[in-house]
Order: structure tokens, then C-alpha cells, then sequence
């Protein structure tokens, strides 16, 4: 790998032993790649250090006592507890008490707290073609598809990103890694998809076909919400594990069809109809028509201000039913917004709870955690929610039986205590 003469000096420890030993991993990670230098980043999105894995946050906070700082714009991702408000989710104190160690940690090293898996929602926003070091597989692909800036999948490296400001060149930072691989033609009404579970459905769906290559998606609608591209994105990339994405007319990269496939023939061509929708909807609900719930969630990814608003005005005046848990999760500088626009005081009087940091499958509630502290396991029995990605994960770390459906369903069952198709 061709170095700067600055990059030899950061690996020769003039900048200490810490950025040495950093700049040191990304060569060698690079070199395995095939990466023939390094090149500079301007923002990062941190590894979440979380209290339910043994040793991570002990570990963390060693490696901020060195006196390393970050080079770049570094936001943080989620936790396993709302710093804020622990006790809002029974957390037990212990597990509470370890995860609070990390933020002096992180404001040691100038790692802002953000403590979300949506960070562009509060205004990290990378120029168009610039390269970032991130973590967190909604985050990712959002940030590759939908503004243009590109990252891989940095997984812990993004440590020594953050502290180098550098990163391989290499994977999705090179134009030729970027062109499109499959074209999906969706043929579905525009009234289906003007619901934030059916983008849901449709990542599920196509993820499951591609894995880790680049799907093309012709819809039959230009004017896309922002958190239907959340939506997709963050499912493409964990029913596969879709890094970017390409819609003709919406994401940058793609003014056309041809432009997404660089000028190439499509490997596959697929048709997506409400038949395979209907399957995903199928596979995700497990829960019988009509059956008791005990939890439904909101915010996954996290929701943003005009979200949590649509949920505060749903809840206003009813009741969430006895035994249900209902959580919206968003990151803490929207909820404070919230508090101040009076909606959290709307979903609380409901018997709701809008939850900051963290959402449930990172959080105790995870079967492992249940059983180091001796909670109930499965934590949850029946969860609702409109989010593939949450689903996607649930059945699996926490053991429960789930149902995929839209913003009103989901709402409807949180008040009735009741699942209905």
C-alpha cells in the first residue's frame, strides 16, 4: 500500500502509540483487500459499545483513558439503556449502571452522544461522493443510497477511522463496486405504498433474493418519504445484506436505469407483485388473528419528530390496554423536541412510553441478558410493529412471536390488547 508522509508518521507513532497501532490495523486491513491507499474520511458513525456484551464497555473506556481523540465528526450508535431515563424500560440498575460508563468515555474522546441509528436525522449529512467510515446497517445504506456519500460496512475499524480520519480505499468506495446488479419492477398499487410497512416488505422480499449485491428498484411513484427509504433500506439490509441500493429518479446515483447499471445488462430481472408481498406479510406473522399481545413497537429505525407527532395525535384521549408495553424509540434530541411540542406528554398520558438511546433488541430484553439477571424469558410474548428490520431480528434475539403491519394497526393493538388483521 502507497502511504503519505503523513500516514508514515502517524504509523512511526509520532502521533503516540494509539494512532500508531490504529493506522497500523487499516493497513493491513486495506492490504488484505487488495487497497492500494488510504484515503481521508470526513465523518464517522461509532461502533456501539454496549453493556450486553461482557467486557465491551470496560474495554472502551481503557482505550478512551489512553488520551486519544477522534479526527472527524464521530456520532455514536445505539445502546443497550436510555442513559436518560433507565428506569422507563426496567432495565435492571446493574446493566443501567455498567452502559452509563460509556458516555464520559466517549466525551473523552470527542465522540458526540448521540446514541442513534439514524444520525442524518439530526443533520450529519456528508457532501454528495465523500468518503465516511460507519457503522450501524441502516445507517450504512441510507447513507450510501439515498445522499451518495459513501462508506462500507465498517464494523469495529470504524474505531480507528475515527481516530486516524483515514480508511482503505477500497469495496463501496470505488465506482465500479457501485453499478447496479439486479432490476426489480414493482408492480404494486400506489396506495399500498404509501405505507411505511410495505417499503418494509418490499426490503424483505428483495434482500432475501440479492444478499449482499446492488439492487435496481423501478417503482411506480417519484415522490418517495424520506422514512420509506428508512424503511427499505434498513430491512435490505438484514433480510440480505444489501449495502446500497438504486431507484431510478430518487437516489443520486440513478437518473435512470441505465445509470444505475453503469451502462451494463441487469444479472437478474425480477417483477414484484402484490403476491410476493403478501408472502412476506405471511412469513413475518406469527401471531393468530384476534390473539393477546403484550408489546408493540414504534421507531425502527428511529422515528423522527413528525413521526412521534402522527403516534401522539393517534394516542391522544384512549389508553394503551393492561399488560401491553408500547414503545416509540427515537433518539434523544428528538424526544427533547418532543417534550417541548408536548407529544411525549400525549403518549405518556396513554400509557406509552418514548423511549431514547436504545430500542428493544439491544436491549436486557434479549434472551442471553434475560438470563444473566434472571427476567422473565421470552421477555415479550406477542410483538407488533411495522418495521422489517425489528422483525427481522426479534423472533430470534428475543424469542417472541411478531406481526408485521402498518402505523394504525399497530396503534390499534397497543389500545385494544388484540392483534386484527
Amino acid at each position: 500500500m502507497k502511504l503519505t508522509g503523513e500516514e508514515k508518521e502517524m504509523l512511526g507513532g509520532k502521533e503516540g502509540p494509539v494512532v500508531a497501532e490504529a493506522i497500523d490495523y487499516l493497513v493491513q486491513f486495506g492490504e488484505a483487500f487488495g487497497a492500494e491507499k488510504l484515503i481521508d474520511i470526513v465523518y464517522c458513525h461509532y461502533p456501539a459499545e454496549m453493556g450486553i456484551y461482557e467486557g465491551m464497555v470496560e474495554e472502551a473506556v481503557g482505550y478512551s483513558n489512553t488520551g486519544v481523540r477522534v479526527k472527524v465528526p464521530t456520532t455514536s450508535s445505539t445502546l443497550c439503556s436510555d442513559l436518560e431515563k433507565p428506569e422507563i424500560t426496567d432495565i435492571p440498575k446493574p446493566l443501567a449502571e455498567l452502559q452509563a460508563k460509556i458516555e464520559p468515555a466517549h466525551r473523552r474522546m470527542g465522540i458526540l452522544e448521540t446514541y442513534t441509528c439514524t444520525p442524518q436525522l439530526l443533520g450529519f449529512i456528508p457532501p454528495f461522493g465523500s468518503y465516511n467510515a460507519l457503522v450501524e446497517s441502516s445507517a450504512i445504506i441510507y447513507y450510501n443510497s439515498v445522499l451518495g456519500a459513501r462508506t462500507n460496512r465498517g464494523g469495529m475499524f470504524t474505531r480507528f477511522s475515527a481516530v486516524t480520519g483515514k480508511y482503505p480505499l477500497m469495496g463501496y468506495l470505488l465506482d465500479e463496486n457501485r453499478k447496479g446488479t439486479h432490476l426489480f419492477k414493482v408492480k404494486l398499487p400506489t396506495e399500498m405504498l404509501e405505507n411505511y410497512d410495505v417499503w418494509c416488505a418490499l426490503g424483505f422480499h428483495i434482500g432475501n433474493i440479492v444478499g449482499s449485491d446492488v439492487p435496481v428498484i423501478d417503482v411506480p411513484i417519484k415522490h418517495v418519504k424520506q422514512e420509506w427509504l428508512l424503511g427499505l433500506g434498513a430491512t435490505l439490509a438484514t433480510a440480505g445484506s444489501v449495502t446500497l441500493f438504486h431507484i431510478p429518479g430518487v437516489t443520486p446515483e440513478a437518473r435512470t436505469i441505465e445509470e444505475a447499471f453503469h451502462g451494463d445488462v441487469p444479472k437478474d430481472y425480477y417483477e414484484v407483485t402484490e403476491k410476493e408481498i403478501n408472502v412476506i406479510y405471511k412469513k413475518l406473522t406469527t401471531i393468530e388473528n384476534g390473539a393477546e399481545i403484550d408489546f408493540v413497537n414504534l421507531g425502527c429505525p428511529h422515528y423522527n419528530l413528525e413521526q412521534i407527532r402522527y403516534v401522539a395525535d393517534k394516542l391522544d384521549g384512549k389508553r394503551v390496554a393492561d399488560g401491553v408495553r408500547c414503545w416509540i424509540c427515537t433518539n434523544r434530541m428528538t424526544r427533547k423536541q418532543a417534550e417541548y411540542s408536548g407529544f411525549v406528554e400525549k403518549i405518556e398520558r396513554a400509557g406509552a412510553k418514548v423511549i431514547a438511546d436504545t430500542c428493544p433488541v439491544e436491549s436486557h430484553m434479549r434472551i442471553s441478558t434475560c438470563k444473566d439477571f434472571g427476567l422473565k424469558t421470552p421477555n415479550v410474548d406477542a410483538m407488533v410493529c411495522n418495521s422489517g428490520k425489528m422483525l427481522r431480528y426479534v423472533g430470534d434475539l428475543i424469542g417472541c412471536k411478531t406481526a408485521l403491519t402498518n402505523i394504525d394497526k399497530c396503534i390499534e393493538s397497543a389500545i385494544t390488547g388484540r392483534f386484527e388483521l
